[in-house]
């Protein structure tokens, strides 16, 4: 069956396909063997895949085909990175998850753009040629700055020049294809181009390029459907600029952290509404404030608490901010989205907060906590231990943002008490998967004075106990994720 597909017209552009996008690999280990700077190797390919898949929807007649392309790349570039070969597009950045992150980044895109509608293939196109000339000039200029003595990661020089590049590059495109009014397309250009700017600053280790296309189809896409519109896309950056500002400002969470906060902050006010917003801030603003108050939490010269990072936000958030992504591209035939992406939104949240609560509380508790792992008395702090207080300050965590969302009248069942009590339900039950995760994944070791702690004290100790790698962001994550599937289980048995 797949060889008589291989003699079909797809099948042939597909064999096509595979030696093309081989073919570029081949050049730039020729053009690194002859020479040429593997950073500038790196970037022709990278440029080089991007603008093929901006053009895929010319060659192919369906998506199917360029799926199988991106899972297929995908593989092999992760095994060629593992293995150290394919010097052209690996040796200069040898950390960078890049050249797996751009294939992958085509599977959300096409799902939320060609494969829904044709119509959407403009956001499909957008992206990858912003990410395709944007992201490499950007590079190019901030490696330029860095050799004058620059040594930031994204220097100020090279996002203004993917700005610039993005934003030339929407409007042509927006303009080509759209007949909205010059006001409407210059602000949408200029939004996305916000957007994505803010996105290719804050990612690190060559996911930026998964992000920036994700960023511009969650932008485009509903400007599309007319679901978003311009002012509330001018509203959702300004308010989130303004939110990351306060938030560095007032030492909740560092820049990277505070930048990433911004820009969800700008999602749940573009996207989202009123519904969405609520316990977003009342999950942010109590747990800062719990952190901050926290006497425990201050060392005894009285510093402040130490600010929140970038990967602190993304287990907090990300589940929930992954929720409010496909609720806003998710096409209107789907009528369950909506309810169902709401529930996981808060049902993340609540589990955040629940863990956030019973952390902050239970450090100030006078009874140590137990450990699930032995049942016996540990230190107030140990991961995978509980107190009483704690638990009781999980339930008030969890009861903070699942209120705030019954309150303002977030998309569920319409009867509040019900949806109170399984949101609660979801946010404990991501707590103690949280508290499960880190008395038996995280990984432990040992200090030299016998003590167990949570980061290794060499670069080549192992975990005594846990695994490797597993520290407690991801534990965190793991907890939201079973704290909004709890809750779009719930909808989805009991809606």
């Amino acid at each position: 069956m797949f060889g008589f597909y291989l003699f079909t017209g797809e099948g042939t552009l597909v064999l096509a396909a595979l030696a093309g996008l081989g073919g570029l690999v081949g050049i730039g280990e020729a053009l690194r063997h002859w020479g040429v700077a593997v950073r500038t190797t790196r970037r022709f390919v990278h440029a080089s895949v991007s603008l093929f898949v901006a053009a895929t929807p010319l060659l192919f007649a369906r998506p199917l085909p360029v799926y199988g392309l991106a899972v297929v790349f995908a593989l092999l570039n992760a095994g060629a990175r593992s293995a150290e070969w394919w010097g052209s597009i690996h040796q200069a950045r040898p950390r960078s998850w890049g050249t797996v992150a751009l294939p992958l980044s085509v599977l959300p895109a096409l799902a939320a753009t060609w494969s829904v509608s044709p119509d959407r293939i403009l956001a499909l196109q957008t992206a990858y040629l912003i990410l395709g000339l944007a992201d490499p000039i950007a590079s190019w200029v901030g490696e330029r700055t860095t050799k004058r003595g620059g040594n930031r990661d994204s220097t100020v020089s090279g996002s203004l020049a993917f700005a610039g590049t993005a934003v030339v590059l929407t409007v042509f495109v927006l303009a080509a294809q759209t007949k909205w009014s010059v006001g409407r397309l210059g602000m949408a250009a200029i939004g996305t181009t916000l957007v994505a700017t803010g996105v290719e600053a804050v990612c690190r280790r060559g996911w930026d390029n998964f992000f920036i296309v994700c960023a511009v189809v969650l932008v485009l896409v509903p400007l599309q459907a007319g679901t978003l519109g311009v002012s509330q896309l001018a509203g959702g950056i300004s308010l989130g600029a303004a939110f990351g500002g306060v938030a560095y400002g007032t030492g909740a969470l560092d820049e990277r952290g505070a930048a990433t906060g911004g820009l969800f902050a700008a999602s749940l006010v573009g996207l989202g509404g009123w519904a969405w917003i609520m316990p977003g801030i009342v999950f942010f603003g109590l747990s800062s404030a719990l952190t901050a108050l926290n006497p425990e939490r201050r060392s005894t010269a009285g510093e402040a608490s130490p600010r929140r990072t970038q990967a602190q936000v993304l287990a907090n958030g990300g589940i929930a901010w992954a929720a409010l992504a496909v609720v806003a591209i998710a096409p209107e035939e789907l009528s369950g989205v909506p309810t169902g992406g709401y529930a996981a939104f808060v049902g993340a949240l609540s589990a955040a907060a629940a863990d956030t609560w019973a952390t902050e509380l239970g450090t100030i508790s006078r009874t140590p906590p137990w450990s699930l792992r032995s049942f016996c008395r540990v230190p107030a702090g140990t991961s995978g231990a509980v107190s009483l207080v704690g638990s009781g300050g999980a339930v008030l965590g969890a009861t903070s943002v699942a209120g705030a969302a019954v309150l303002t009248g977030g998309v569920l069942s319409g009867h509040a008490g019900r949806d109170a009590a399984f949101l609660v339900g979801a946010g404990l039950a991501g707590m103690l998967a949280d508290s499960v995760a880190g008395a038996f994944l995280q990984a432990q070791y040992r200090s030299a004075a016998g003590h167990w702690v949570e980061t290794p004290p060499t670069p080549e100790a192992n975990p005594v106990r846990g695994w490797a790698g597993v520290g407690n962001n991801i534990v965190n994550l793991l907890g939201t994720a079973v704290g909004g599937l709890t809750a779009l289980t719930g909808v989805l048995l009991f809606g």
